[in-house]
């Protein structure tokens, strides 16, 4: 007994499952030729519920003689699952046969044959009643190890999947430095592509503003083509005719371009265009 049941209510108990249900209402009462959730077992044999006859073992009979598996006879006679329907004798003398064949040649025949992973995907359980799986995701979320989330994520590096927690940092990648690296260098070739696309030429009215326009109304031009159009601020800067560190600290406010600033020419016999004084 443990806080006043059985072990058998202290387990449904625990579940959260009833109590006074059909099933333990009839635990003990007459049930065919035996009694309702017991086997009647003297350590030699064991009695059949269905015809009243004792035998070594009622895996076999039940299935010649009532059609039934073993299964389907625990369930209609309120036996548990796991409770095996030999008697204590041949269970034992199964036992010492076990154990007499570990090590031997064929036991080593079977260990180098099994898959432990097959065998645990070929395993099938019956699904556990709603009200278990509603109490057990409750305590889930009062011991704070709620389930998975539903999505199952695949590293691009590595293929490696997992199903992040609920709350959880959302990792894109299983965290090795190879595949981050390997993340990182995608994203960068998918930014130049994108940027690839959208990047233009000046147009050569935009040049002549670029080159004659000064103040907010240069400042406004240079911040739209940059953002809106995708135009590099090297180019940009080439065009207004200052440097690209300059063309920065213009548009942080630091420096206004004067109006006197080189234009390109295209002297005669391909010479460079001269910008200052020169020394002779």
């Amino acid at each position: 007994m443990a806080k006043g049941l059985c072990l058998r209510c202290y387990k449904r108990a625990r579940a959260g499952r009833p109590l006074d249900d059909t099933e333990l209402e009839r635990y003990g009462q007459p049930d065919g030729h035996g009694r309702y959730g017991i086997l009647d077992d003297d350590g030699t044999s064991v009695l059949c519920h269905e015809c009243g006859r004792r035998y070594r073992a009622l895996g076999a009979h039940v299935g010649r003689a009532h059609g039934m598996t073993a299964a389907e006879y625990k369930a209609a006679h309120g036996l548990s699952r796991g409770r095996s329907l030999a008697a204590a004798t041949l269970r034992e003398t199964f036992s010492q046969h076990a154990s007499a064949r570990v090590g031997t040649a064929g036991w080593q025949r079977f260990e180098n044959a099994r898959d432990p992973q097959a065998a645990a995907h070929a395993r099938t359980f019956p699904p556990a009643p709603a009200q278990t799986r509603r109490s057990q995701a409750t305590q889930s979320v009062a011991n704070g190890k709620a389930s998975r989330k539903t999505v199952v994520r695949t590293c691009p590096g590595c293929g490696a999947q997992w199903c992040p927690l609920p709350g959880g940092y959302a990792r894109k990648t299983c965290r090795a430095p190879a595949c981050i690296r390997a993340l990182a260098s995608r994203a960068t070739r998918d930014h130049a592509r994108r940027h690839a696309v959208t990047i233009r030429p000046l147009t050569d009215h935009e040049r002549h503003q670029l080159r004659t326009l000064t103040g907010p109304a240069l400042k406004d031009l240079v911040t739209r083509l940059k953002n809106d159009n995708g135009i590099a601020q090297k180019t940009l800067a080439a065009a207004v005719g200052i440097s690209e560190a300059g063309l920065s600290r213009f548009l942080s406010g630091h420096r206004v371009p004067g109006t006197d600033r080189p234009r390109p020419t295209a002297p005669a016999g391909g010479a460079k265009p001269v910008s200052g004084p020169q020394r002779l």
